[in-house]
């Protein structure tokens, strides 16, 4: 079955509409009954007991309150007794990255869907940076296979940096003819997070001519605008881009929510902002505001879930549970323009209806999507198909194996033997920023060697995307890994292979079994392979039912935990490593980048 392709241009259908009419009317039989409930209804606040609601086809056609339903029902409808259980409208996320969950779109939106998400707004810039187009369109195109909605936001920066600029080498381009072609598509309902706020601020067309693109097609465009003083932030305001999710802290998003911004409340596995800025919504009556997850890895989807995660949070956190619902319901429909399909449990609206036991805990028992059964007692009712990708979406590591032998893991410089200054990494694991130091390093064999006692230790960049690779060697404090080798193509935002350890060795074989299971993450110690997580899907992505890519992160996650790692920290901070956007340094293809300046520097200080 092929699902909507986009809502936002869906057409007006009088046939559906009539039929609709006639099931509310008692005419003819609706498909589903959902009886004895307590509805949340979203508009008002209110709780509507002892209440039933009637799906015919993929939309509600009555919403009824201490009525009998026996007019209602022929020899084939599902009648659900909700047995005093509270129905909620199907839950919102209107910022995500999919590929950070590891799984592809399927996997994901059978995970996403058991929790009660019937919507998401996507946007797929890192398999874009890895794909260009190709890439955008096999998200367009296994969005169609599923009963989750994932709606697409064209990427507005990729790649990160103007290739220009010389910081880094982007595997694919996605030149403007291509981004127009993507706007066209039918899942797109927006332009991606504007990060380049720089180029916003100083007027740079190229960035004003996407924006007035999603303007003329009636499409929304969303912002990154993280530490803004208040006139950046006015001027950023003003060039009509209307939402943003990196307020980390609480004058932050009032700041934010006075200049009118839909704020965009965070609360990802990597990034959590919600218990910083949650008295925001609790002591105002903000109606610009949404809960988002951004991004959320496969464990927290499996353990503690996707949107029905973050409104238990702002429950816990004191926030009325109703409200809390609101925030990933009709808040975020409105936002998307959408709330005469989705957010709200209402006649003419989409049949997405999340049913749970306690309003204060939100546990979703029964999933509806689109007026069809998809999870029933927590039982997976809908077979969801396997997409076909094509063979160069599974094969992305095309570094020769001759390279991966002879690289060079450890920094050369003119000194044979002695002490001499270094430009340093020092990262701070569950942080985005780095600190540019100067440390004291031993070089033998005019090789620098790694420094136990300080926590410093090797990491590189090897473009991927070519045989004949270009790559870089620097050094990294902080990074708290204790065992030889690490590597992943996990690497924002062009996502070459990027490498730390100790062991050249160890770092080498982390190398070369990357290049043979077409990306991951991959740790050595010793020789031999601890653990290891295969992402085939553009080196971000696994194409393995979701379960196996679970149970592999939990495996990472344990032999790590064995040798004293904090797994996490490791990956998302590696993972940060190579995107030259943010302070203060970083590491590419090029060599070590000083953000500040925008330039690529020595592994020897000057």
């Amino acid at each position: 079955m092929v699902y909507f392709l986009n809502l936002y241009f869906t057409k007006y259908d009088p046939d559906e509409r009539i039929t609709l009419i006639r099931v509310a009317r008692g005419l003819e039989p609706a498909d589903i009954i959902i009886s004895n409930i307590n509805l949340v209804e979203v508009n008002t606040g209110n709780i509507l007991e002892n209440a039933a609601i009637l799906i015919k086809g993929f939309r509600v056609a009555g919403v009824l309150k201490n009525s009998d339903v026996d007019r209602y029902r022929g020899n084939k409808t599902l009648v659900i007794n909700g047995a005093g259980f509270y129905a909620l409208p199907g839950f919102i996320d209107s910022h995500i990255h999919i590929e950070s969950s590891m799984l592809d779109p399927i996997g994901f939106s059978k995970i996403a869907l058991k929790h009660g998400t019937t919507t998401v707004v996507a946007d797929p810039h890192e398999v874009v940076n890895v794909l260009g187009l190709e890439g955008f369109k096999l998200f367009v195109e296994t969005s169609r296979q599923t009963p989750l909605k994932i709606l697409l936001e064209v990427p507005s920066c990729v790649p990160p940096t103007d290739p220009s600029m010389g910081l880094e080498t982007p595997p694919n381009g996605f030149p403007i003819e291509d981004f127009i072609l993507a706007m066209k598509m039918n899942q797109v309902i927006g332009l991606g997070e504007v990060m380049d706020f720089l180029s916003v601020l100083n007027g740079n067309w190229k960035v004003f001519d996407k924006i007035k693109i999603a303007y003329d097609n009636n499409m929304v465009v969303d912002g990154h605008a993280p530490l803004l003083n208040s006139e950046e932030l006015n001027a950023y305001v003003s060039a009509g881009i209307l939402s943003d999710h990196e307020s980390t802290n609480l004058v932050e998003a009032y700041e934010k929510a006075w200049r009118g911004m839909y704020l965009f409340i965070r609360e990802g596995s990597a990034w959590r902002d919600l218990e910083s800025i949650i008295e925001l919504v609790k002591k105002t009556d903000c109606k610009l505001c949404a809960f988002v997850s951004d991004d959320v890895n496969v464990v927290d989807l499996f353990e503690k879930g996707h949107m029905d995660r973050i409104i238990n949070k702002a429950i816990e956190l004191g926030l009325d549970p109703v409200r809390a619902i609101q925030l990933a319901t009709i808040n975020p429909a409105i936002r998307l323009h959408l709330e005469d399909h989705i957010g709200i449990i209402a006649p003419g609206r989409l049949g997405d209806i999340v049913l749970s036991r306690k309003l204060e805990k939100i546990d979703a028992l029964t999933v509806v999507a689109n007026g069809e059964l998809i999870y029933y007692n927590k039982e997976l009712v809908k077979t969801f198909n396997k997409y076909k990708y094509p063979t160069r979406a599974l094969n992305t590591v095309k570094v020769e194996d001759k390279l991966i032998e002879t690289i060079e893991i450890t920094p050369r410089v003119q000194v044979e033997e002695g002490w001499v200054k270094a430009n340093v990494i020092r990262v701070q694991p569950g942080s985005a920023l780095t600190k540019h130091i100067v440390e004291e390093v031993y070089v033998s064999l005019g090789k620098i060697q790694p420094l136990p006692e300080k926590d410093i230790m090797y990491v590189g960049v090897l473009y991927r995307h070519r045989p004949n690779a270009s790559y870089s060697i620097g050094l990294i404090q902080n990074l708290g890994f204790k065992l030889g080798g690490v590597a992943q193509t996990i690497a924002h935002d062009t996502h070459n292979i990027i490498f730390a350890g100790w062991s050249v060795n160890d770092v080498k074989l982390a190398i070369k079994r990357i290049k043979e299971i077409q990306g991951g993450i991959v740790v050595v110690d010793k020789g031999k392979i601890i653990a290891e997580i295969p992402l085939k899907l553009a080196g971000l992505m696994s194409i393995e039912e979701p379960e196996v890519v679970y149970e592999s992160y939990k495996h990472m996650i344990s032999k790590l935990s064995e040798h004293g790692v904090v797994f996490e920290s490791i990956f998302m901070t590696l993972s940060l490593v190579s995107l030259p956007v943010i302070p203060e340094i970083r590491i590419t293809d090029k060599g070590l980048i000083d953000v500040k300046r925008g330039t690529v520097i020595s592994v020897i200080a000057k």
